[in-house]
C-alpha cells in the first residue's frame, strides 16, 4: 500500500484511511446483522465496540510489555510501532474474556455475540483486502493474497447470511472458524513471502492448522454426543 496522503500540514498514512473505513464498515455489517432483534442491537454493540476500543490500546501499546529495552531507550518507538502478532494474539484473548463476562451478566448467549463478531470480522478483512488491492500496484505478488481474501471473506458471509436463522449456536460457529482457519492456510501460500517453520508452512498456518484440528475434534465430539 502506498506510504501516504499530503493535505497540507498533515501527512495522512493511506493504511489508516484504509483500517478506519473499513471498520466503519464492519460496524455497519454487525448493525445490519442485529437487524430485526431490537432488543439485542444496541447493548451488543455497546459491548462489542467497547471492547474492541480496549483490544486497540491493548495491541497499540503491548509494544511496551515485548519491547521494554527499546521502548525505554526510545519512547517514541511506541508512537510508530504496534504489538504486532503477539499483540493482535493478546488483544484477541482479552475480547473472548471480556464478551463472555458481559454476555453472563445481560444474559445473552455467547453464540449471538460471536456470530455478530465474525460477520464484522470478515467485512473488516474483505474490505481491508480491497482497499489493498486499490492502492497498492495491481503487478505486486501480494494481489493474489489480497484477493484470496476478498473470496474467502465473501464466500463465508454468505454461508452465514444463508444459514443466519439459527446460527448462533456453537456447531456453526465451530464451522465458521474450521472453514476460515482452513482458507488462511490456503491463503497464506500466495504471500509475497513467508518463513517456513515445519512442513512447509510458516508459524501463522501452523497456528491456523492447530485451530482447524481443535474445531475437526470438537464437531466430531458433537456429533457423537447428539447420537
Amino acid at each position: 500500500m502506498q506510504e501516504a496522503v499530503v493535505w497540507g500540514p498533515l501527512i495522512i498514512k493511506y493504511n489508516w484511511i484504509a483500517i478506519i473505513f473499513s471498520v466503519l464498515t464492519a460496524y455497519l455489517t454487525m448493525k445490519y446483522w442485529l437487524k430485526g432483534k431490537s432488543d439485542l442491537s444496541k447493548p451488543i454493540l455497546n459491548d462489542i465496540t467497547n471492547v474492541f476500543l480496549w483490544a486497540f490500546l491493548i495491541w497499540k501499546f503491548s509494544v511496551i510489555i515485548f519491547n521494554p529495552v527499546t521502548v525505554l531507550n526510545n519512547p517514541y518507538y511506541i508512537l510508530y510501532f504496534t504489538g504486532g502478532g503477539r499483540g493482535i494474539l493478546l488483544s484477541a484473548i482479552v475480547v473472548l474474556i471480556c464478551l463472555s463476562i458481559q454476555s453472563s451478566k445481560r444474559r445473552i448467549t455467547f453464540w449471538v455475540y460471536a456470530e455478530v463478531l465474525a460477520a464484522g470480522l470478515l467485512s473488516y478483512i474483505m474490505f481491508y483486502s480491497m482497499f489493498k488491492l486499490i492502492f497498492n500496484n495491481p503487478t505486486t505478488s501480494s494481489f493474489l493474497y489480497d484477493l484470496s481474501q476478498i473470496v474467502l471473506a465473501i464466500v463465508l458471509l454468505v454461508w452465514m447470511y444463508c444459514r443466519k436463522e439459527g446460527f448462533d449456536n456453537p456447531q456453526e460457529i465451530n464451522q465458521l472458524i474450521l472453514w476460515f482457519s482452513i482458507g488462511q492456510i490456503l491463503s497464506y501460500f500466495f504471500k509475497s513471502f513467508f518463513v517456513v517453520v515445519f512442513l512447509g508452512l510458516s508459524s501463522e498456518q501452523l497456528v491456523y492448522l492447530a485451530v482447524a484440528l481443535c474445531c475437526l475434534t470438537i464437531h466430531n465430539f458433537i456429533k457423537k454426543e447428539l447420537k
